[in-house]
C-alpha cells in the first residue's frame, strides 16, 4: 500500500500540469503584480497552488550563462506540462518560443516586442494565447502636458528590456509631438548613469524623465537592479518621472501612471479560463492604464496636482 502511494505521489510530482515562468524575480515591479494578478483569479476557480510549478529566471541581474543553465533544465522538463504561462518578454523568447515548437500551448502576459514581429521572426505556431503590453505613453503624456507643459524627456534606458521599451515608446508615439521631445540616454554602467543623471537634473530644458535603464553594470561588470541604483536618479533629478508601474511608486518614484499590470495578469487569467473551457485562443492587447502618485516625491520635486486631475484621473496613490 506505502508503494503504491510512494508512486502516486511520484506521479503527481513529476506531472505538473502548468508550467509558470517569470522574467524577473519574485519581488520585481513589472513581473510581480502580473503574477499575483493571475494567481489570484486562477485561485478564485478551484486552481490550486501545487497545480503550478513556478520558476523565475531574475534576468535583470542573472549572469547570461547562469540563465541558460536555468532554462535548459526547464526546457529539459516540458512533457510534464500541458501548457506553458510566461511573463514578460525574456521568459517568452526563452521558454514560450521552445515550447510552442513542441507543440505545448503558450499563453503569455506582458509582451513589449512586438508579437507579430516574434511569429514572424520565429515561425510560430498558432498555439498561443495572452495579453501585449503597453505602455500608454501617448495618452498619459497627454494628460502630464495639461499640468505642466512638457519642453522635453530624459528617457533613459538599459540593454535587454530597455531596448525594447524604447522601441515601444517609438512605435506608440509615432506621428505625435511628443516623439521628437524625447532624447534616448542609453546607459551601460553606473558611472555613465551618475554623470547623464547629473546632467539632466541641471538642465532646465527637462520637464521630465523616464527611468527605464533598469539593469546596468556596477564597478565590478555585475548587473544591478533598479532598486540597487534607483537612488541616483532620485538624487540627482528632482523632477517629475513616468514610470509606468504603480510599484515604482513603492521605491520613492513620483510614477504619474502606466498600465495596470495586476489586471493585465487577471486579464490573462480570464483568457486562460476561456481556453480550458471552450479552447478559443486570443491575443489581445492590455486593456487597462490607471495613475498613481508617490506624494511624498510629489511634495519633494514640488509637483503639485490641480484639482481636476486629483478628481478625475488619479486612481492611487503611495505616501
Amino acid at each position: 500500500m506505502k508503494f503504491i502511494l510512494f508512486i502516486v505521489l511520484l506521479c503527481e510530482l513529476a506531472f505538473s500540469k502548468i508550467l509558470i515562468v517569470n522574467s524577473y524575480s519574485k519581488h520585481d515591479q513589472c513581473g510581480e503584480p502580473q503574477l499575483y494578478g493571475f494567481l489570484n483569479s486562477i485561485y478564485t476557480k478551484g486552481y490550486k497552488r501545487n497545480d503550478f510549478n513556478i520558476y523565475f529566471l531574475n534576468v535583470r541581474v542573472t549572469p547570461k550563462n547562469k540563465i541558460a543553465t536555468k532554462v535548459k533544465k526547464i526546457l529539459s522538463n516540458l512533457d510534464r506540462y500541458d501548457a506553458v504561462v510566461t511573463f514578460d518578454d525574456a521568459a517568452f523568447k526563452l521558454v514560450a518560443i521552445p515550447a510552442n515548437k513542441k507543440g505545448k500551448q503558450i499563453f503569455f502576459s506582458g509582451l513589449n516586442y512586438p508579437f507579430e514581429r516574434y511569429k514572424k521572426e520565429y515561425h510560430l505556431k498558432n498555439n498561443i494565447s495572452g495579453v501585449k503590453e503597453k505602455i500608454f505613453v501617448k495618452e498619459i503624456l497627454n494628460i502630464f502636458n495639461e499640468i505642466r507643459p512638457i519642453k522635453r524627456i530624459a528617457f533613459f534606458y538599459g540593454n535587454g528590456v530597455g531596448k525594447i521599451l524604447k522601441l515601444q515608446t517609438k512605435m506608440e508615439l509615432k506621428n505625435t509631438k511628443f516623439l521628437s521631445k524625447i532624447d534616448f540616454i542609453h546607459i551601460n554602467n553606473i558611472n555613465e548613469l551618475k554623470k547623464e543623471t547629473a546632467k539632466i537634473g541641471k538642465d532646465p530644458k527637462y520637464t521630465l524623465f523616464m527611468p527605464f535603464a533598469m539593469s546596468i553594470l556596477d564597478k565590478n561588470g555585475h548587473k544591478n537592479s533598479l532598486k540597487e541604483h534607483k537612488d541616483i536618479f532620485l538624487k540627482n533629478i528632482k523632477k517629475p518621472d513616468f514610470s509606468i508601474n504603480i510599484i515604482f511608486t513603492k521605491l520613492g518614484f513620483l510614477g504619474f501612471g502606466g498600465a495596470d499590470f495586476y489586471t493585465s495578469g487577471k486579464q490573462l487569467a480570464d483568457i486562460f479560463l476561456s481556453f480550458q473551457k471552450n479552447h478559443n485562443q486570443k491575443i489581445e492587447n492590455i486593456k487597462d492604464y490607471l495613475f498613481f502618485i508617490n506624494i511624498k516625491r510629489a511634495r519633494e520635486i514640488g509637483f503639485k496636482m490641480p484639482k481636476w486631475f486629483i478628481k478625475n484621473y488619479l486612481k492611487d496613490f503611495v505616501w
